[in-house]
């Protein structure tokens, strides 16, 4: 136990340090690093899961990463959380640009940032996980959190949000689930792979 909250808080501490820092730059380079329909820049992709609209907002992505812990911990191992965290919160974004416009979801979303895709993806992650270790209350919190972003997906709005934020990001979330399952699936392949092996 003690060895698995040493790994967790290996882990999670300095993307929470990250994410703090980020909620900390001026507004202007906020906005830069901030994802915008309009302008097109490729590094929006990269940055703009990872910052936020305002500290309520980034200080519910931190709570966001304790939740994980606490559900996921025995997953958590430092480089492929911090692998499936960059590739949620990046195709999150991606989503968000193929999926958030006319006719899906009305208006358009014109801009877009924040961590709550890549959160979405770690609890897909985790619960698939859970899955593949045959753990029954990972079909359950698999069965919520893939239902609820589908069904928020169809709708084009959120079913239930604890964010201020007016537009939420949902097909951001969808894609940041789709991304968290497929990291999970990745992972528990190569786990099984290498313990055939031994």
């Amino acid at each position: 136990m003690k060895q698995t909250t040493q790994q967790c808080l290996i882990t999670l501490t300095p993307v929470a340090i990250v994410l703090v820092l980020l909620l900390l730059l001026p507004q202007q380079w906020l906005s830069l690093l901030a994802y915008q329909r309009g302008d097109g820049d490729w590094w929006e992709f990269l940055t703009a899961g990872f910052i936020h609209f305002e500290l309520s907002h980034g200080v519910s992505s931190i709570i966001g990463l304790g939740v994980m812990w606490l559900l996921f911990a025995e997953h958590i191992k430092p480089l492929p959380v911090w692998l499936m965290l960059v590739a949620t919160a990046v195709m999150s974004v991606a989503f968000e640009h193929w999926l958030a416009v006319e006719p899906y979801v009305m208006p358009t979303v014109t801009e877009n940032k924040g961590f709550s895709g890549a959160l979405y993806g770690f609890f897909a992650c985790g619960a698939t996980l859970d899955i593949i270790k045959r753990r029954p209350f990972g079909l359950v919190l698999w069965l919520l959190v893939i239902g609820k972003v589908t069904a928020e997906a169809v709708l084009g709005q959120p079913i239930l949000s604890f964010s201020e934020v007016d537009r939420v990001a949902v097909m951001g979330h969808l894609g940041g689930a789709i991304t968290g399952v497929f990291c999970a699936l990745v992972y528990g392949f190569n786990l099984r792979h290498k313990q055939a092996r031994q």
